[in-house]
């Protein structure tokens, strides 16, 4: 088990191919097609951050966190956290949303990550750092990006939802990524040892 977790990044590309498949061969619906390629993308991104060139963990501390702490070891941050988090938010904001298409504010909330996935990869993290690239920005950028602006276009209308919805979408976005990425138990997952980040995963090319 402890091998899938410390691989949990190279297995995530697998699952985006897996659920390119999916799409291909058995989904017709537009927005159905629309979330699931987006969770597909996320998986990408995962492998982006996490596996190759990697990175973001060293990036997140600095820029997210405000921690001045180089060594990884001592971040409550490894594979089952970041696995734990990564997975269960793409799990509950885009595939959840996807087999619930009548649930008409979990489909805004998806977009919503899209759309913030695209501010903090294009413009935060490459202000913050004095970058020109950041890991994850390939697939923000290039992936989600190009996908949400389909929905937008093509898919979205402004009188398929009620005020509400967009007050829920926020609150279950929030709700989310409080629960995957700050909670107690994301912190407590953390501090688990036998999960460890490697060089690669935490630093990147950017190795202090």
């Amino acid at each position: 088990m402890k091998g899938i977790i410390n691989n949990w990044h190279n297995i995530s590309v697998y699952l985006a191919g897996a659920i390119f498949l999916i799409v291909a061969f058995f989904v017709s619906n537009e927005l159905q097609m629309v979330l699931l390629l987006s969770a597909a993308m996320l998986f990408l991104h995962f492998f982006e951050e996490f596996g190759w060139p990697g990175g973001f963990p060293f990036l997140a501390m600095k820029v997210m966190m405000g921690s001045d702490e180089t060594d990884s070891t001592k971040w409550d941050v490894n594979n089952l956290s970041s696995m734990f988090g990564n997975w269960l938010s793409v799990i509950m904001l885009y595939i959840l949303p996807a087999l619930l298409l009548d649930v008409k504010f979990l489909t805004l909330s998806a977009m919503l990550l899209s759309v913030a996935e695209l501010v903090m990869h294009l413009i935060l993290f490459n202000v913050k750092e004095k970058t020109f690239y950041n890991p994850g920005a390939i697939t923000a950028i290039f992936g989600l990006t190009p996908i949400a602006c389909y929905y937008f276009m093509n898919i979205y209308q402004p009188g398929l939802y009620v005020w509400y919805d967009y007050v829920l979408a926020i609150i279950w976005f929030g709700v989310i990524f409080a629960f995957c990425f700050r909670s107690p138990l994301y912190w407590n997952l953390g501090k688990k040892e036998g999960y460890p980040l490697t060089e690669q995963s935490a630093y990147g090319f950017d190795r202090p």
